[in-house]
Formats: C-alpha cells, sequence, structure tokens
C-alpha cells in the first residue's frame, strides 16, 4: 500500500483553522488517504518549512494564510495568474520538487458572493485591510467589474501601496467612504485575534456586509450589520469555495460539495 499523500494550512497562528476537518471530509469523499495537518510556522522558518517539504515525495500542497501570504508567493518556484495578479498566494501546489503558487482566495470570492446573489459589477467596494486577502477581495471586484474600489487600513502606507496596485483608493479606517458592498479582510473579531468590528459607522442599511473571518462563524462585523439593516456574507461561504479549489489544484478534480452540507 502507497503511502497517504499530506497537504497542511501554514499560518501564525493556525490553531483556529478548520482546514483539516474539511479537507478530511474532501478526501473521504474522494476515496483518497490524505493527511492534512494545522502547522503553526513563524515567518523566520518559513522558507525552511518550504524548503523540507519540496523534498517531501507525499507532499501535495499547502494552504497558506496569515500571515504568510504574500512571503509564500516570494518563495515559490513558480507563480500562477491569480496569485500574480492579486500579490499574493493562498495555496502552494508541489510539482516534482517546485512549489507553484495560486490563488483560490479570489475563486472563493467571487463564488461566496454569487452564492448570497451580490453583485461586482457597478458596485461600489471598500475593503478593510490591506494584506494578502484584501489584495484578493481587489481582484474580485476588479475582474467583477465594481465602479469603486477603496483600501481602508490603520497603516495608511500599505493601504495605499495595495490600491496603486488595483488602481483604487486609500484612506483610514476611520474615513471609509459610502459603499455598497463592504468587506473585513483583517483578522479583527477572528478567535484568538482582536475582538470588535472594523464596519463604518455611516454603513447604509441595504448594503451589504462580508466577513472574510470565518472562525467564529458569526462575526462581531455580522452581527453589528444585521442590526443596522444591512445584509451579510458569513466567511464560511468563502471558506468552503476556496478550499475546493485548491483540493482540485492539488488532485485534479473538484470535491463533492454535497458531502459537507
Amino acid at each position: 500500500m502507497s503511502a497517504p499523500r499530506r497537504a497542511a494550512v501554514i499560518g501564525h497562528p493556525v490553531a483556529h483553522s478548520r482546514s483539516p476537518a474539511l479537507f478530511a471530509r474532501f478526501a473521504a469523499a474522494s476515496g483518497i488517504a490524505l493527511l492534512y495537518d494545522a502547522v503553526d510556522v513563524a515567518p523566520a522558518d518559513l522558507a525552511a518549512t518550504l524548503a523540507r517539504w519540496r523534498a517531501t515525495p507525499e507532499f501535495v500542497g499547502c494552504n497558506v494564510t496569515l500571515p504568510h501570504k504574500e512571503r509564500a508567493l516570494e518563495l515559490a518556484d513558480r507563480i500562477e495568474s491569480a496569485a500574480r495578479a492579486c500579490g499574493a498566494a493562498n495555496v502552494l501546489t508541489r510539482v516534482g520538487q517546485t512549489l507553484v503558487a495560486d490563488n483560490t482566495d479570489v475563486a472563493g470570492i467571487e463564488a461566496a458572493l454569487a452564492q448570497y446573489d451580490v453583485a461586482l459589477r457597478g458596485a461600489r467596494v471598500a475593503v478593510l485591510g490591506a494584506g494578502g486577502a484584501a489584495r484578493a477581495v481587489a481582484e474580485a471586484a476588479r475582474r467583477g467589474g465594481a465602479a469603486a474600489l477603496t483600501i481602508a487600513a490603520r497603516d495608511l502606507a500599505r493601504a495605499r501601496a495595495v490600491a496603486a496596485d488595483f488602481g483604487a483608493a486609500a484612506c483610514s479606517l476611520d474615513a471609509v467612504p459610502a459603499a455598497d458592498l463592504y468587506v473585513n479582510a483583517t483578522p479583527v473579531g477572528m478567535q484568538g485575534h482582536a475582538a470588535g468590528s472594523l464596519l463604518p459607522r455611516d454603513a447604509q442599511p441595504g448594503s451589504t456586509a462580508f466577513d472574510l473571518v470565518y472562525v467564529p462563524e458569526d462575526t462581531p462585523f455580522l452581527i453589528e450589520a444585521r442590526a443596522r439593516g444591512m445584509r451579510t456574507v458569513p466567511g464560511t461561504a468563502m471558506f468552503v469555495a476556496q478550499a475546493a479549489a485548491t483540493f482540485e489544484r492539488w488532485f485534479g478534480f473538484a470535491p463533492r460539495l454535497e458531502t459537507i452540507a
């Protein structure tokens, strides 16, 4: 019997991740022997960790989460178009002894918004955050034909850097303009991170709040948005969609999503 294939999600911290459970269900439904671990990798150890996995025959790839998405792109041997457009990678796939960077966050964001009937075309989009996840949202907005895109962050220099790459405006978190769609692309509200909500005070009823955080599923951002008469899109929708796209890159076919309903 051949050895099980191996995969992981890497981040710092990463204990909150539900990826191991989700990929276990994908693999069981697909008849694949897969060992998938959550591995806490400090930024200083990222290069050495990926070098070790390059040389591991059973290793198929890894998901990448905070704070490694941009650095993982730099360390990859080849970069697919979605990752290059985002300037960030959320998945690495082992091909031979090389690592190929891709970004399934973009497809996950598009799928989640479609699931909740939220259109990007013609919309004013405000992205809260300026990391790798924010870049994926910006790319989805650009591909989807958003009418206006604003990147808001505590670090205005970072916001301006992301905005420059996507032809967007930049502002601080206390100066977010009116939007049709507000996306939390920060870890605020995530289990193990700062509690609270970054929803702008003047966000209007009828607009949409989308939180990329999925642990907990009902975040302070979404709770506040519903209380103010806004539509909401939970991070779980994006989480499942991006994971399915990752599984397809590793194994050549998509998992049956009904297996995790």
